[in-house]
């Protein structure tokens, strides 16, 4: 069956309510002031099935103009909008209003709907229709079609269902595979069931037992079940209105604009940039930075509209700008806005969503956002990257903020990555960066190795932790761009360390000198080696020297490292696990005694040499003996 949402605008007390009522038997207002007063206050829900084909959810808006907020609210989900006019007045103040939102909100396809059809004679419904003819110029409803209805007869109304049929099986179906979007627009509790939000099913499927995220605040729940049309449902689908009965959360947790989402699929943001239609019947023009109110679905922020360009946008005009927005919104690309003014209460303009995730125009950034070929889905898509930073986004980020399909993204990030404008750098997580960010950390790192091997010509490289703070980023795009920069030869990689390809140690005269004394000093030392105090003092050079040499020692295995300012050498080292080998496997174990005796050494170098050989994994503690293990077993 098909699923088609259809939303009435137009001035209040037009009928629309009565003509829904008509349709479906379904009383839209709901609140006892509605009532009393005979106008809609808030958003109100009905549903028509037209044969077997046709499942029509119709949200009927208030015609007032305090309400006009309500009215954006309810129309950023439909599918076909129904123009209402009343035969007996024409053309009003809100039916112009709203006909704008509807075009700003890029809805395609509508009617015209002229109601009171049996207050009026055949002369009048002529003049009315004839003034609805000339407001629908130029729109989106210029030659759609006209039905005259009266709600109180029935007269008009089965034409009025072929047309909504006809038009509901022209709409092109919103797609399944999309990720969940539902703007709230509605939350109340029932007794027996606990918290319940309604709203417009935008994209994806939502299903009973699914896990959700409700943003911008990011609480979770899940789904204990779902109605649609009256009717329980195990699956809802876009296109449709859907009751969600929500586990675990209060009514107080959740207010219209929120939006429900799969964990982790989408992230709120604060600045969009998008393509901005000032109303040329606006009585006012937007001027840089002004305060307005964003509407995107049932989401209302203050904002400001920033230009990159000019000071002023003029009634009548399009241009590409940036809208900041005060409290978070859950935007994807391609999404229709509004903006209103805040004081005068009038509808300024609004557009399209081109890049969800924007970042402040600056001096720097404004002439590139302005060069920009906002038509090219892949420019839009490198920038969303580019503006994520250093953390980069993943494809399911990427596939909520530009709203795209799973396949036609994994083309358009194949052909980035092809072109060598973006890197995934995290496979696990299909993580993105733009590559102008690793570029930077290559310089960054390629810099700061090069200042390394100046200031330190006896180190053989740098430690990895050294280059991992000056470089910024993330662990994993850390290890992307060495990989990347190893592979191109461009680094050495010797696992703790790194070195330019054509960096040596060179040694003068004094320095082969200095390092064949202090090894000579190590080696006889034997059990009982100078401590690197000593070996400065003997030497009688700085000790910035001394560790160098001590490290190139131990770089070429002449040496052992066992405490940071104890060396023993190899030969030594090697000629005592031997014997620790031999006597462990006589007598099972080793206590710290046998070990003095074994090795010869003294008190000073024994428990040094047992914590080494037990980092080493030669030995285990247990107790207060010594076992072999590892390598030494």
């Amino acid at each position: 069956m098909k699923r088609v949402i259809l939303g009435t605008a137009g001035h209040i007390d037009h009928g629309k309510t009565e003509l829904i009522r008509a349709l479906t038997g379904i009383e839209t207002d709901r609140l006892k002031e509605e009532k009393e007063r005979g106008i809609s206050i808030e958003l109100g829900f009905a549903f028509l099935d037209i044969g077997d084909q046709v499942r029509l959810g119709i949200i009927d808006v208030p015609g007032h103009e305090r309400f006009v907020r309500q009215m954006v609210a309810g129309s950023g989900g439909v599918d076909l909008a129904a123009l209402v006019v009343a035969l007996d007045e024409g053309v009003m103040p809100q039916t112009v209003e709203h006909l704008d939102i509807l075009s700003l909100l890029g809805i395609r396809k509508g009617l015209v709907v002229l109601t009171k059809l049996d207050l009026v004679d055949e002369e009048l419904a002529l003049l009315a229709e004839e003034d609805a003819r000339d407001l629908v110029k130029g729109t989106f409803l210029e030659g759609a079609p006209m039905a005259r209805v009266s709600a109180r007869t029935g007269e008009g109304l089965d034409e009025l269902r072929r047309i909504l049929s006809d038009l509901a099986l022209q709409t092109d179906d919103r797609p399944v595979h999309g990720l969940l979007r539902l703007p709230i627009d509605r939350v109340f509790t029932l007794k027996g069931h606990g918290t319940i939000v309604t709203g417009t099913l935008i994209s994806g499927t939502i299903k009973v037992g699914d896990e959700i995220e409700i943003l911008p605040g990011g609480k979770r729940s899940s789904v204990r079940s779902l109605q649609s049309h009256n009717q329980q449902e195990e699956q809802a689908f876009p296109g449709e209105r859907a009751a969600v009965n929500l586990r675990g959360l209060e009514p107080s947790d959740l207010a219209r604009g929120d939006v429900l989402t799969h964990p982790g699929e989408f992230t709120p943001t604060y600045i969009v940039d998008v393509r901005l239609k000032v109303l040329a019947r606006s009585p006012i023009p937007i001027r840089n930075r002004q305060p307005a109110r964003l509407h995107h679905y049932t989401t209302e922020a203050e904002a400001r509209v920033v230009f990159a360009d000019r000071e002023i946008a003029e009634p009548g005009s399009e241009i590409v700008a940036q809208v900041r927005a005060v409290s978070p919104i859950v935007p994807a690309g391609g999404d229709r806005f509004v903006l209103r003014a805040l004081s005068p209460s009038v509808t300024l303009g609004g557009g399209v969503i081109l890049n969800p995730r924007g970042t402040k125009l600056r001096a720097r950034s404004a002439k590139a956002f302005m060069e920009l070929d906002w038509e090219d889905s892949a420019g839009v898509l490198e920038t969303m990257v580019r503006g994520a930073g250093l953390d980069g986004i993943t494809r399911s980020e990427l596939l909520g903020l530009t709203g795209m399909s799973g396949k036609g993204l994994d083309r358009m990030l194949e052909h980035l990555r092809n072109a060598q404008k973006l890197v995934r750098f995290d496979p696990g997580d299909d993580r993105y960066v733009h590559r102008g960010l690793v570029d930077l950390m290559r310089r960054k790192i390629l810099s700061r190795l090069e200042a390394f091997h100046a200031q330190n010509p006896l180190k053989e490289g740098i430690p990895k932790q050294d280059l991992r703070s000056a470089a910024g980023g993330g662990d994993k795009l850390f290890k992307k761009v060495l990989e990347m920069l190893n592979a191109g030869g461009a680094i050495v990689d010797e696992g703790n360390t790194v070195r330019s390809p054509d960096h040596k140690v060179q040694l003068k005269d004094e320095e082969r000198g200095l390092k064949e004394k202090l090894l000579n000093l190590i080696v006889t030392g034997d059990n009982a080696p100078p401590v690197v105090k000593d070996l400065t003092e003997v030497a009688g050079v700085g000790s910035r020297q001394v560790k160098a040499m001590l490290d190139l020692l131990a770089k070429e295995g002449k040496i052992v490292k066992v405490k940071e300012d104890i060396y023993f050498s190899a030969g030594f080292i090697q000629a005592m696990k031997r014997k620790l080998a031999e006597f462990i496997n006589k007598e099972g174990a080793l206590t710290p005694s046998q070990f003095a005796a074994v090795t010869g050494s003294s008190r000073k170098y024994n428990i040094p040499l047992l914590e080494y050989l037990d980092r080493e994994r030669f030995t285990i503690r247990v107790g207060d003996q010594r076992v072999l293990r590892g390598s030494g077993s």
